[in-house]
């Protein structure tokens, strides 16, 4: 059995700000299909393409994803596209099974579902873990 160390004050906080935002993402994207009652057709043309056309875009970023970023060294936007390319692939790869969404997540979603707020993926663990050791959650 491994032994994961607790984490500090600042891998905590890195943690469930990852957590939080992908569960928001997951939202955004799942609820896109609940909306459309199907997986968007420009989905599957993403999937499909090859290659893509750059489009100029004004976007602001965070100051600090923007200095992660060139600290690795020229190249910065080429970076950040690869990684957001690479996350979109990875999420792509999931849905598009078929045409239609599942049923089971269908079943789950509701018109009314409320998107994640920040930092509830921290006060859900935390209840878990009450809940499993039989305690009261604040």
């Amino acid at each position: 059995m491994e032994f994961d160390p607790p984490k500090t004050k600042t891998e905590r906080v890195n943690h469930y700000y990852m957590m939080d935002a992908l569960r928001r993402f997951e939202w955004d994207m799942h609820h896109t299909i609940y909306r459309e009652q199907r997986i968007p057709s420009a989905w599957h043309e993403i999937a499909a393409e090859k290659r893509s056309a750059k489009v100029r875009v004004s976007l602001s970023l965070d100051a600090d994803v923007v200095k992660f970023f060139k600290s690795m060294g020229p190249g910065y936007q080429p970076r950040i596209n690869q990684v957001l390319r690479g996350f979109m692939h990875m999420k792509l790869r999931g849905l598009l099974r078929g045409e239609e969404t599942t049923e089971e997540m269908k079943a789950q979603m509701t018109a009314d579902d409320d998107r994640p707020d920040w930092g509830e993926t921290e006060a859900d663990l935390a209840a878990f873990k009450a809940r499993r050791d039989g305690r009261r959650t604040p």
